[in-house]
């Protein structure tokens, strides 16, 4: 990022909408007029289109640089056409460079949004591989009330100055790292491989074949999600949401952040442009991606959720992410007998859920999350972390059994009965829904009473069921 060329805005603001630091104002200054590029902008005649202004401004300032004027009208498609742009100047040979313009997003108008939107790509250049380093963009006001226009360059390769070092000043190399290697090879050679080392080598290894990949992904979808009720509003592997609907699974074997990032914002747009009934939600399996790394996979994924709110995206969607090893960071003590509750986000591969916000605050509102999370918690815990765990590592064989009958499950009588009406249930409906929950938050609290009182808590009895009542339903 050049400072020579930022947006300069009404105000300053990091990616998650808070003030930005004094690390931000080299990119995020406060102005009132867009002083960046002006003279190019009053050189432009003012009968000119925008298109044509871009135009003209590449040729006299960027002549060798390629021009794209990308049809991008919000944010998520101007996110996937930014990225895109990236990779290809990544991919490029070193020196080249895009002038990228986004002349249809009226959002890009707005200097706020703007300096939302750098402060987003300024997080995301920590996670990078090339971004921020060898390939680096500047933001030019080519003309005022218009979006502006962005230049993505790769730096031409030098000698020594871009960290590249002569072999002869570090002497015999290859002689250097023989000895070392002989002096500790019997250490090498006598040590065995451990039970944890052989179990992250059966996690972390990825079949070749994207059908396999996804036949796995599916089967623990079916086997952990839906039949063992994690999520109430899971019927199958094929159907889940509210209103209940396909679930969509595409996979990508892109292991660059740049290019993460870019396959991502292609699904959110695919998502939010396509209808509900076609696609309720996405699991987007990412297999190499992060998966022997589960720290920088969880880092690459706060800059997704990040930017949700301060760009006005989080009323579109909501994320989910899962990996092989995931940890949840709420704070609670999810290790030793309570650690099987970590398994609600262990997937085979790592994977991220997008889901349409309408449908997250419809189930939100319907069944509070603590009592999800305190039923996930008891299920799992239940199945115990060894099982789980070689569930994994085995690909589910050990758990297909395991099940969760909603005729016994008063929050999957609730997800279903919701399911039923389709997320609009009537005032008989209403009723029973506010009795089901008053019920398990009854029994909730005499647990944890139970529990500090030292007393082992009482199971709640099973009801009565009658083959009319359970029939039709899946568990």
């Amino acid at each position: 990022f050049s400072p020579a060329s930022a947006w300069l805005g009404s105000s300053s603001f990091s990616a998650t909408g808070q003030r930005a630091s004094r690390a931000h104002l080299s990119i995020l200054r406060p102005a009132k007029s867009y002083s960046c590029n002006s003279r190019a902008a009053r050189k432009l005649p003012l009968l000119c289109s925008h298109e044509e202004n871009v135009e003209k401004f590449a040729r006299s300032q960027f002549p060798t640089s390629k021009l794209v004027s990308s049809e991008a009208k919000n944010l998520a498609e101007v996110l996937s056409a930014f990225w895109k742009s990236v990779v290809e100047v990544m991919d490029a040979e070193p020196g080249t460079s895009i002038v990228l313009g986004f002349p249809k997003c009226k959002m890009l108008e707005n200097a706020l949004v703007v300096n939302r939107f750098m402060g987003h790509l300024e997080v995301c250049r920590d996670c990078c591989d090339d971004f921020g380093s060898r390939v680096v963009m500047q933001i030019h006001n080519i003309e005022l009330d218009a979006p502006p226009v962005f230049t993505i360059r790769s730096s031409p390769v030098t000698s020594k100055e871009d960290g590249d070092f002569d072999d002869d000043e570090w002497g015999d190399d290859e002689a250097w790292g023989e000895s070392i290697l002989d002096k500790y090879k019997h250490l090498l050679d006598d040590e065995e491989e451990t039970e944890e080392e052989w179990e992250f080598k059966q996690l972390t290894d990825v079949p070749e074949d994207d059908k396999e990949v996804i036949m796995t992904m599916r089967e623990w979808v079916e086997v952990v999600i839906s039949d063992m009720g994690i999520c109430p509003f899971s019927q199958s592997a094929d159907k889940a949401g509210l209103p209940l609907g396909p679930v969509h699974y595409p996979i990508s074997r892109v292991m660059r952040p740049e290019e993460v990032y870019q396959v991502y914002w292609d699904e959110v747009n695919y998502l939010v442009t396509a209808d509900e009934k076609d696609i309720s939600t996405t699991l987007l399996i990412l297999p190499n991606f992060g998966i022997t790394n589960v720290e920088g996979f969880t880092a690459f994924t706060d800059t997704l959720q990040s930017p949700l709110e301060p760009l006005g995206i989080e009323k579109y969607i909501q994320l989910v992410f899962f990996h092989p090893q995931w940890v949840f960071r709420d704070g609670q003590d999810r290790l030793g007998a309570s650690g099987a509750a970590n398994f609600a986000r262990r997937s085979p591969f790592p994977m991220i859920n997008i889901l349409r916000t309408p449908q997250v605050r419809l189930a939100q509102k319907s069944i509070p999350t603590g009592l999800v999370y305190t039923q996930n918690e008891e299920t799992l815990m239940d199945v115990g972390s060894e099982a789980l765990q070689e569930m994994l590592i085995q690909r589910l064989d050990p758990l297909k059994d395991e099940r969760v009958d909603r005729r016994y499950n008063k929050l999957g009588k609730i997800a279903q009965m919701l399911i039923d009406a389709d997320g609009e249930p009537g005032q008989e409906v209403k009723a029973r829904l506010e009795a089901q929950i008053k019920e398990m938050e009854e029994q909730k609290a005499a647990r944890e009473a139970q529990r500090k009182g030292g007393a082992p808590p009482k199971p709640p009895p099973s009801p009565e069921v009658t083959e009319e009542e359970g029939g039709g339903m899946r568990f």
